[in-house]
């Protein structure tokens, strides 16, 4: 069972996770969302259990309850839809045309040093 929780302090491990679900069952894994970029926690975390009665009782006996002097946020975890309106859900292959140089197929191309130009648009550059 996948768990979602959030409100979870700054600086918290996922071992530390891990362990406070361990009281009510096996962890399969623990894991802080962080940013890409700079590698910081972003508030939540998700939380797979081995059995979904295990898990029912973690987030019963969890929700709401402080942990590192915040109060957090358990529930289980739902699948997120991809459909074509969510941010994301198109590869950069779908959005863009990036012809090997000497394809002029129209759209966005790198030129020089890799600024886009506008090449194929029956304007003058890129001739």
């Amino acid at each position: 069972m996948n768990i979602y929780v959030g409100n979870v302090p700054k600086g918290t491990k996922n071992r530390e996770l891990q362990k406070l679900f361990e009281a009510y069952g096996k962890v399969i894994s623990a894991a802080i969302a962080r940013d890409r970029k700079s590698g910081v926690s972003r508030g939540f975390a998700f939380v797979e259990m081995d059995n979904r009665h295990e898990g029912e009782q973690a987030i019963a006996a969890l929700n709401e309850v402080e942990f590192k002097g915040q109060r957090l946020h358990v529930n289980e975890a739902r699948e997120r839809p991809r459909d074509s309106s969510t941010p994301g859900s198109r590869t950069s292959a779908d959005r863009w045309h990036h012809a090997p140089q000497g394809q002029m197929r129209g759209g966005w191309d790198h030129g020089a040093r890799g600024a886009h130009t506008n090449r194929g648009q029956g304007g003058k550059r890129g001739l």
